[in-house]
């Protein structure tokens, strides 16, 4: 319509009436009502009365022409580059910098272009085209946009069919798809992968192996659990496989698979599979033997019955008969049965922990003229292979173990951290920790504590370390609280009978709750309270290490990258104990740690980053895009300078063909300057008023 009005100039026409618009309405219906009576009357003069009324409306509109200065507005067009990581494999950069090149080349050769380049960020969620496409438009001027264009691989992951209401209508969205297409990328990636399991039970991964083109061929693939490998084993590709795990401890379990690299291959990052399992515990179950009646024995019990996450099953030894001939049996002589067998043989690895508190070797019974040992010698041997198999196990000891009643003298000397010189150090003195002990969690926050504030014990089983830590120290340096690592399992040994005086406030007491709490936790594989501990964490750009240790701590640290690349940077200690360093972040995904035999894994955004999911360029994910728009959407590969050619079209005609993209001309302009000229004197409006009606009054009077 303004096109067919300008073509007789009438669009540079306004009005600036003389009268009120509601006045000149009035006058024009009584002018009209007045003509249709005159008609109905039959009078001549209806006509002529009829348009001199209208010269009249005419001279009070007070027609003007309108003279505008304008100056055209440039369309706008708006250009997507995918920076996300996955165009940083390969040759795609070089790729993405010669397509950028050939664009700006094409559009500048285009008359009045605007051309706003937004880069399309990496995210935890994969290549987020719709959200940035979404922004762009909102900061474009809507009336002016030609066109979006996108150089990408073709990967996007938050475009769904939704995203086609993104775009304004009659604005076209091309994609060009940048990327080798026959390229080879091997990938593993797990569809079941537990994020909780039970600690000791089996945890179901499903794993699958894709090599698009190399479906039905054999991969090997290798898993770990928290850095030890369990199996390596050979799998198809393209069908999934069952994995069932073993799940070892509390807290964190890390969690990986991978697949043997092939030559080729568009990049290594997606040939691993990261994933982290939180091990709980159904309920912890305790064992607790008292060899006999002493004043701290209920200390132990009630510390582990405040525990709402331990069931206990105690036991203790009550009264031991000497050894004289009698026929009474076992049975006869205590108030229950010790049920050595089920405990010690039948059900010895249904316990988490085992503490035995001031046992001394003795016989239980006697029944026809012999004396039976209390806890027959195998069963001590058993309990050393449950401790190397994973178990944990507490010694609180006594006078008797430096005796010849020692559980010294048993199969538990394999796995016992020191040993009784046979020696017993009486008198007060106030229990310290050491430069072990100040740095170990277990004790590292009683730190300051200790000569000043803790109550005094007044005896200590002399004793000399064999391995493990010592944390704590008791008269004349007498190691007071010894730990250790055996096979699989822990040990604690607590080298006097005296602890028992912090629970009861004597001389001011001590921590004797939460340092005891903490040893039983650190018995069961608590992750927190582990002393060797390499961790990281992101920072403003930069990867935060931090190690800490019972030693010093020497040599560098091995930072292993997503990307398959590795750096090494030094610590530098900041405390006692504690050691930091930092490296530059490099993408997101799984970042390896490696310090001596210390090792971890941190993740920086997702452990198993999207963005490499899938790496291959298509035009699957984005021609229903383009099509829906009126856009075009054109695999590239590797000829980046195979851009089509750029067309202006008029608003409204097709926007695309098979070797053309179209750019919408809105032809859009703004005005600098208006001037306004009356359309013809007023007189000649008043002057044809008049004639008309001087025409009706002559045909009346004929």
């Amino acid at each position: 319509m303004d096109s067919f009005l300008a073509s007789f100039g009438l669009d540079r026409i306004s009005f600036d009436s003389l009268l009120p618009t509601p006045w000149l309405i009035a006058l024009g219906v009584a002018i009209f009502l007045a003509a249709l009576m005159i008609a109905m009357g039959r009078l001549k003069s209806s006509f002529p009365r009829l348009v001199a009324g209208l010269a009249l409306i005419l001279a009070l509109l007070n027609p003007q022409i309108v003279t505008e200065d304008r100056q055209a507005l440039p369309d706008t067009v708006i250009i997507l580059k995918d920076a996300s990581q996955s165009m940083q494999i390969g040759q795609r950069e070089a790729l993405m910098a010669e397509a950028s090149s050939t664009l700006a080349q094409r559009l500048a050769a285009e008359d009045a272009l605007d051309v706003i380049t937004v880069q399309i960020p990496e995210s935890e969620d994969g290549t987020q085209l719709a959200k940035t496409l979404t922004e762009a438009l909102g900061n474009a001027p809507a009336s002016r946009l030609a066109g979006v264009i996108a150089l990408t691989d073709g990967r996007p992951h938050d475009v769904s069919e939704a995203t086609a209401d993104i775009m304004p209508e009659g604005v076209p969205f091309h994609a060009f798809i940048l990327g080798d297409p026959n390229a080879r990328d091997r990938r593993i990636a797990a569809t079941v992968a537990p994020k909780f399991g039970v600690v000791g039970e089996q945890a179901e991964f499903v794993l699958q192996v894709d090599d698009p083109g190399f479906e039905g061929e054999r991969a090997q693939i290798e898993v770990k659990l928290n850095g030890t490998i369990k199996a390596r084993f050979p799998i198809t590709i393209g069908r999934p496989v069952s994995i069932p795990l073993e799940i070892e401890k509390r807290g964190s379990n890390t969690v990986e698979m991978s697949v043997a690299a092939v030559e080729g291959e568009l990049t290594t990052n997606n040939n691993l599979f990261v994933s982290e399992i939180s091990g709980i515990r159904d309920r912890l179950r305790v064992l607790l033997i008292t060899g006999e009646p002493h004043n701290g024995g209920r200390a132990w019990r009630n510390l582990l019955k405040s525990d709402p996450a331990l069931d206990l099953v105690q036991f203790t030894i009550l009264t031991v008969p000497r050894v004289k001939r009698t026929n009474a049996r076992e049975s006869e002589l205590s108030l229950i049965q010790f049920p050595t067998r089920q405990l010690f043989e039948e059900k010895l690895d249904e316990f988490d922990l085992i503490i035995f508190d001031q046992y001394q070797r003795r016989s239980m019974s006697v029944a026809r003229g012999r004396a039976r040992p209390t806890i027959p010698p195998q069963y001590f041997q058993n309990i050393a292979n449950y401790v190397e198999d994973g178990g944990a196990l507490l010694l609180a000891t006594g006078p008797a173990f430096a005796t010849e009643n020692s559980l010294f003298r048993t199969a538990l000397a394999s796995i016992l951290p020191t040993r009784p010189t046979g020696e017993i150090s009486e008198g007060a003195y106030r229990p310290v920790l050491n430069s072990k002990g100040q740095r170990h969690p277990i004790t590292a926050s009683f730190t300051g504590e200790t000569s000043a504030s803790w109550g005094q014990w007044y005896r200590a089983i002399d004793n000399n370390p064999v391995s493990g830590n010592v944390l704590m120290d008791g008269p004349d340096g007498v190691p007071l609280f010894v730990i250790d690592k055996v096979g699989d399992g822990r040990v604690a040994m607590l080298m006097s009978d005296h602890a028992w005086l912090w629970a009861k406030g004597h001389d001011g007491g001590g921590p004797y709750r939460e340092i005891f709490r903490r040893t039983a936790h650190w018995l069961m594989g608590e992750p927190d309270l582990e002393s060797e501990i390499l961790k990281a964490t992101a920072d403003g750009g930069r990867l935060q290490i931090e190690r800490r240790s019972l030693n010093d701590v020497t040599g560098d640290v091995e930072v292993k990258y997503p990307d398959g690349t590795s750096v090494r940077t030094s610590l530098t200690q900041v405390a006692d104990g504690v050691y930091q360093g930092d490296v530059p972040i490099k993408g997101q995904g799984a970042y390896r740690l490696q310090n001596g035999d210390v090792s971890t894994i941190t993740a920086i955004g997702a452990l198993n980053p999207r963005e490499f999911s899938e790496l291959l360029p298509t035009t699957d994910i984005l021609a229903p895009l383009s099509e829906a728009s009126g856009g075009l959407t054109k695999l590239l590969g590797v000829d980046a300078s195979a851009l089509p050619d750029f067309r202006r079209v008029s608003s409204g005609r097709a926007t695309s063909g098979s070797n053309w993209a179209g750019l919408v001309a809105h032809n859009d302009y703004t005005v600098t300057k208006s001037r306004r000229t009356p359309l013809a004197p007023g007189l000649i409006f008043f002057g044809l008023f008049f004639l008309f009606l001087a025409w009706a009054w002559r045909r009346e009077g004929l």
